[in-house]
Protein backbone atom coordinates (compact mmCIF):
# COMPACT_ATOMS: atom_id res chain seq x y z
CA UNK A 1 0.00 0.00 0.00
CA UNK A 2 1.07 3.28 -0.22
CA UNK A 3 1.76 5.49 -3.90
CA UNK A 4 -0.42 3.48 -5.93
CA UNK A 5 -3.53 3.05 -3.43
CA UNK A 6 -3.11 7.43 -3.15
CA UNK A 7 -2.73 7.79 -7.50
CA UNK A 8 -6.04 5.36 -7.57
CA UNK A 9 -7.78 7.28 -4.87
CA UNK A 10 -6.88 10.38 -7.06
CA UNK A 11 -8.04 8.89 -9.82
CA UNK A 12 -11.32 7.92 -8.47
CA UNK A 13 -12.10 10.99 -6.94
CA UNK A 14 -11.73 12.52 -10.14
CA UNK A 15 -13.98 10.37 -11.43
CA UNK A 16 -16.60 10.85 -9.41
CA UNK A 17 -16.09 14.95 -9.56
CA UNK A 18 -16.40 13.88 -13.48
CA UNK A 19 -19.77 11.18 -12.64
CA UNK A 20 -21.54 15.08 -10.42
CA UNK A 21 -20.64 17.16 -13.40
CA UNK A 22 -22.30 14.72 -15.88
CA UNK A 23 -25.12 14.17 -13.96
CA UNK A 24 -25.71 18.10 -13.68
CA UNK A 25 -25.69 18.05 -17.70
CA UNK A 26 -28.15 15.49 -17.75
CA UNK A 27 -30.33 17.13 -15.19
CA UNK A 28 -30.17 20.19 -17.02
CA UNK A 29 -31.01 18.62 -20.75
CA UNK A 30 -34.20 16.43 -18.55
CA UNK A 31 -32.88 13.41 -18.38
CA UNK A 32 -33.25 12.77 -14.39
CA UNK A 33 -33.20 9.16 -13.99
CA UNK A 34 -29.72 9.25 -16.09
CA UNK A 35 -28.54 11.88 -13.55
CA UNK A 36 -29.72 10.06 -10.64
CA UNK A 37 -27.68 7.12 -11.82
CA UNK A 38 -24.37 9.00 -12.12
CA UNK A 39 -24.54 10.73 -8.77
CA UNK A 40 -25.26 7.48 -6.92
CA UNK A 41 -22.03 5.87 -9.40
CA UNK A 42 -20.40 9.00 -8.34
CA UNK A 43 -20.91 8.65 -4.92
CA UNK A 44 -19.61 5.17 -4.73
CA UNK A 45 -16.22 5.84 -6.21
CA UNK A 46 -15.96 8.93 -3.58
CA UNK A 47 -16.68 6.30 -1.09
CA UNK A 48 -13.99 4.43 -2.61
CA UNK A 49 -11.48 6.46 -2.88
CA UNK A 50 -11.94 7.49 0.70
CA UNK A 51 -11.81 4.31 1.91
CA UNK A 52 -8.31 3.84 -0.03
CA UNK A 53 -7.16 7.06 1.30
CA UNK A 54 -7.81 5.81 4.83
CA UNK A 55 -5.93 2.58 4.10
CA UNK A 56 -2.53 4.83 2.74
CA UNK A 57 -2.86 6.66 5.98
CA UNK A 58 -2.84 3.62 8.29
CA UNK A 59 -0.02 2.71 6.27
CA UNK A 60 2.03 5.60 6.80
CA UNK A 61 0.97 5.53 10.78
CA UNK A 62 2.42 2.31 10.98
CA UNK A 63 5.17 3.00 8.91
CA UNK A 64 6.06 5.40 11.55
CA UNK A 65 5.76 3.89 14.58
CA UNK A 66 7.66 1.25 13.32
CA UNK A 67 10.59 3.76 12.65
CA UNK A 68 9.80 5.52 15.69
CA UNK A 69 10.42 1.80 17.66
CA UNK A 70 13.58 1.49 15.38
CA UNK A 71 14.73 4.80 16.75
CA UNK A 72 14.30 3.94 19.99
CA UNK A 73 16.48 0.79 19.66
CA UNK A 74 18.74 2.64 17.90
CA UNK A 75 19.03 5.45 20.91
CA UNK A 76 19.25 2.47 23.70
CA UNK A 77 22.36 0.99 21.52
CA UNK A 78 23.82 4.39 21.56
CA UNK A 79 23.62 4.94 25.17
CA UNK A 80 24.75 1.32 26.07
CA UNK A 81 27.89 2.22 24.28
CA UNK A 82 28.22 5.99 25.39
CA UNK A 83 28.04 3.70 29.25
CA UNK A 84 30.60 1.07 28.27
CA UNK A 85 32.85 3.77 26.80
CA UNK A 86 32.91 6.05 29.87
CA UNK A 87 33.91 3.23 32.17
CA UNK A 88 36.70 2.44 30.15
Amino acid sequence: MGGQDLSDAIAMESEAAAGIDAAQAEQQSGRETLSLDLLRQAIEKERASLDLLEQSLEAVRLSFEQRRQALDQEAEILDQVMNESRKR
